[in-house]
């Protein structure tokens, strides 16, 4: 007698898997823009700085960041122009907000008003005269809160504040900075 096959071996329900949840990314392009204000150690010395900053974070806990900032001091008038190189470590505080601890290393620049309408370009370039340049330490916290979220990227807004420590040359050897960071984390891979 002749068995049908397809009595023999019925057919084989297949159930599709759930579409897998996007993977955490292992590297991702911090860019942010920041305001902040503050003050020294030099009595009545209020400072107001715009900061711009790139960085590389891996596996969303530390990253590389390079920061550009640009300032006014009120005593002696002058223009506050730093280039910080440091790393930052943080965590996601849950599923909005993103916590960080930085610690840079600080080069900074300091000049008056007067000489830098003189020659602005220069200034900038931190080759200008009567510039003062300092080094130091620069260490900060901060928070983000996630404003908005996709699987490439998010777009982040929140407080920063930061002590810096600078030696070398006349001038205040402590800054202190409080301020709003609006930044986003670009997924690389």
């Amino acid at each position: 007698m002749q068995v049908d096959s397809a009595v023999e071996s019925p057919p084989v329900v297949t159930v599709s898997a759930p579409a897998p949840i996007a993977d955490k990314p292992r590297g991702q392009l911090l860019v942010s823009i920041g305001l902040a204000a503050g003050g020294t150690t030099w009595r009545s010395d209020p400072l107001g700085v715009g900061s711009l900053a790139l960085g590389l974070r891996l596996y969303r806990s530390i990253a590389l960041v390079v920061q550009g900032r640009l300032g006014y001091g009120r005593v002696d008038q002058r223009q506050l122009t730093a280039i910080l190189v440091g790393l930052s470590g943080g965590g996601y505080l849950g599923e909005r907000a993103y916590g960080r601890l930085s610690v840079s290393f600080i080069h900074q620049h300091e000049e008056s008003l007067a000489a830098v309408a003189e020659q602005p370009a220069l200034a900038l370039l931190g080759i200008g005269t009567g510039i003062r340049h300092r080094a130091g330490v620069q260490v900060g916290i901060g928070c983000d809160f996630i404003a908005h979220r996709k699987p490439k990227y998010e777009l982040t807004v929140g407080p920063e504040v930061a002590v810096s420590y600078l030696t070398y040359s006349s001038g205040p050897s402590i800054y202190g900075f409080a301020g709003i960071v609006a930044g986003g984390a670009f997924r690389l891979f």
